[in-house]
């Protein structure tokens, strides 16, 4: 939750971005369905879950202004199922700018910022952001997505759900796409190893149609 003072306590601007979060941003996504978690707020959506996270600044305490990043996730239960890792993970895990363009890299406030017109702002953005994420309405547009877009982000949990609902087709043109871009480099022999171990008997697709090679013992 930020840095702390030498005296243990909280400084003054970590004291108003909490203030922002607990009267502004909160009751906002409240009353979309998100419940609070620390710097998290989580919502869930049929077989989606849509996350909105506050990353602070490591430099919040040292310079005269307080700053956030926003990280904006949507997940799949039945994703998480299938890849039965230890924690869930959002198929789209994004900062809110490269969501909505025209939102801020970083929201900073210092001691002379509006703090109500600061965070109605913040709101505005968060409304525009879950706008555009509640455009994917289903496990299969947010498995199309990833393919289309995260090329080796959270490949291993893509590839693990493809495989395990059969999904053969999407699961070689996803493989076909990560050879063409990363089979030529050194780090493929990895890629490589990790895709097999999590596709299991459709691996033997993927050798014989030439996307994955032989692993070597």
């Amino acid at each position: 939750m930020g840095r702390i003072a030498a005296n243990d306590k909280p400084s003054p601007l970590q004291r108003e971005f909490d203030f922002v979060l607990s009267q502004g941003v909160e009751p906002f996504l409240r009353g979309l369905g998100f419940m609070r978690d620390g710097l998290e707020f989580r919502r869930d959506r049929g077989d989606l879950y849509d996350v909105v996270g506050f990353q602070e600044n490591w430099h919040n305490g040292v310079t005269r202004s307080h700053g956030s990043f926003i990280n904006v996730g949507v997940g799949s239960r039945q994703v998480d199922a299938a890849w039965k890792g230890p924690r869930s993970v959002p198929l789209l895990d994004r900062r809110w700018e490269s969501i909505v363009p025209d939102l801020p890299y970083e929201v900073r406030f210092d001691r002379n910022t509006d703090l109500i017109d600061f965070a109605a702002a913040l709101c505005d953005g968060l409304e525009e952001v879950i706008a555009v994420i509640e455009e994917y309405a289903s496990t299969t547009a947010l498995v199309q997505y990833a393919v289309t877009y995260n090329y080796l982000h959270h490949y291993e949990e893509t590839c693990c759900y493809l495989a395990a609902i059969a999904d053969v087709d999407t699961l070689a043109g996803y493989v076909g796409v990560l050879r063409d871009r990363f089979g030529h480099q050194d780090r493929w022999v990895n890629f490589n190893r990790r895709i097999s171990e999590v596709t299991g008997k459709h691996t033997a697709t993927l050798l014989g149609l030439g996307l994955l090679d032989p692993l070597v013992a």
